[in-house]
């Protein structure tokens, strides 16, 4: 028996090695990418691809129908739902960017949206069937390609190349497409057997991404998209400061929903989570100055930002625990608060405070998230 858990750690610590090291080093490439690029082009400009990155996020996660959470429940339970939700999210995908053309106007945009279903679908069927090494190769490969197509395009269609770079970055994962469809058959059974749970997914999705990309959506018409370029490299910082507590998410979830909770990884990972949000906040005053002159009204919100790290490791925690164990209308309420708090916050705080009281607003949407989620989690049936 003392065997076993020896090889079961040692298995263990070997995958979420894997996963955190894939993730780590795709997000320190994604970083360097987002800040090289807002150190090359305006605050204006960096706001105005905050702006269309919000909306083809919103519009591909409607495409999705709630794919990503029923691909990686589904697929750690061995049901051979793959290519089923293949074809039914790539029909809705295609339908979606053609909406987007015509009304955005924007070619790149819908390639992008394309883009992002792709990898939606791959990267969570790969990571529900706990196929990590499989998923570092993807993740590395569509960074490399994001940064040399994007910033090539750049210098010959300006910022719609960059657009148009991260759609195409995204294309490789069409092989494991492919094969998802060679490995399982259609089967709209599967869909009926698990329709309360993929809705109720979906749901989950669409107010998270609103929740994501919201702020964005209403700070560019309220303060401006210079402000809003502020913003968005607040957001930077605080991707940056969420890695942990992500890489954490997509590793636990399988294994919430096989049944192995993980509780001691999450305490470590909510308490380093502690100090990465106390680090931000004392070393950004002088970070932004040195390494972005330019964006001197991102100092602050960059401060407050760093809080909503805390909260949001918790709330990572327990949307792991309730979505493994299919209570997923409760995560839904949980986006669905953090939602309405981000907005009304925006709206009071950001007419007293300025762009300030949006980036609080952030902060006091999380941690009511994560305090819903809790509470929920206590007295879960």
């Amino acid at each position: 028996m003392g065997e076993w858990n020896i090889r079961d750690n040692l298995r263990k610590l070997k995958d979420i090695s894997t996963l955190g090291i894939t993730d780590i080093a795709a997000s320190a490439i994604s970083a360097f990418f987002w800040f090289y690029i807002a150190a090359l082009i305006s605050e204006t400009e960096y706001g105005q691809i905050s702006h269309i990155l919000a909306f083809t996020g919103l519009a591909s996660t409607i495409a999705m129908l709630g794919s990503e959470n029923t691909l990686m429940v589904y697929s750690a339970k061995n049901v051979k739902i793959q290519s089923t939700i293949y074809a039914i999210t790539g029909i809705f995908g295609i339908i979606v960017s053609i909406a987007v053309f015509v009304l955005y106007q924007s070619a790149e945009s819908s390639v992008l949206v394309i883009g992002y279903v792709i990898f939606g679908l791959a990267s969570h069927e790969i990571l529900g069937r706990k196929m990590y090494k499989l998923y570092s190769k993807f993740l590395i490969t569509q960074k490399v390609l994001m940064i040399a197509l994007s910033i090539g395009l750049y210098h010959v269609f300006g910022i719609s190349g960059v657009i148009l770079g991260l759609g195409i970055a995204y294309f490789p994962y069409l092989i494991r497409i492919y094969q998802g469809f060679k490995e399982s058959k259609i089967d709209f059974g599967l869909v009926k057997t698990n329709f309360r749970f993929m809705t109720n997914s979906y749901l989950t999705r669409i107010v998270d991404v609103l929740g994501s990309s919201t702020d964005r959506l209403i700070i560019a018409p309220m303060f401006g998209y210079a402000l809003l370029g502020n913003y968005q490299l607040g957001l930077q910082f605080l991707a940056l400061l969420d890695i942990l507590p992500i890489i954490v998410y997509k590793y636990t979830l399988p294994h919430d929903s096989s049944g192995n909770p993980n509780i001691k990884l999450k305490k470590v990972t909510i308490m380093i989570s502690c100090i990465v949000s106390v680090l931000a906040v004392t070393l950004s005053p002088y970070l932004v100055p040195l390494f972005f002159p330019k964006y001197q009204v991102a100092i602050g919100i960059i401060q407050i930002m760093s809080v909503s790290v805390i909260p949001a490791s918790i709330s990572y925690a327990y949307s792991s625990k309730l979505l493994g164990a299919e209570k997923s209308k409760l995560v839904l309420f949980g986006y669905g608060i953090y939602l309405a708090v981000l907005v009304i916050g925006i709206f009071t705080l950001g007419n007293i405070f300025g762009i300030n009281g949006a980036a609080a607003s952030l902060v006091i949407a999380t941690t009511s998230q994560a305090v819903f989620l809790v509470i929920s989690s206590r007295f879960m049936k």
